[in-house]
């Protein structure tokens, strides 16, 4: 494992209680959705290694499914159910993370963050190798 290496770890959990669909569904002008969106800025970062969208959304998965790159760096692990619960304790959600996780660091993101943009995730980058 690289001193310095780094996956991302992109929960997606379904059934969203505010917002329904918020993972999936249109947004903006463009038409894309969040995931769309965060997959799209995160597989353009040649700095990771590994993109994991842990999701129990068939919607997601299928998503994923037509955006997986030419380097194969977009991995879709299909969540346990009892880690995608309202009731589900992060602190489980996080030892999930890093046991199917095989860099030295997990950059943990949500497609809710669509303006924080791949430049921003090579300047984190950057900043923690120094």
């Amino acid at each position: 494992m690289d001193e310095f290496s780094f996956d991302v770890f992109l929960p997606c959990r379904k059934g969203s209680k505010r917002v329904l669909k918020k993972n999936t569904r249109p947004f903006c002008s463009n038409k894309k959705s969040l995931l769309e969106i965060k997959l799209e800025q995160l597989i353009k970062v040649k700095e990771l290694n590994k993109i994991i969208l842990s999701t129990d959304d068939s919607e997601c998965i299928y998503i994923a499914e037509n955006m997986k790159d030419d380097n194969n760096k977009v991995f879709i692990d299909n969540r346990p159910s009892f880690l995608a619960e309202d009731s589900t304790d992060l602190k489980d959600l996080i030892k999930y993370a890093y046991k199917i996780s095989f860099s030295k660091h997990i950059i943990w993101t949500h497609v809710t963050s669509p303006f924080f943009e791949g430049s921003n995730y090579v300047e984190a980058i950057r900043l923690s190798r120094k």
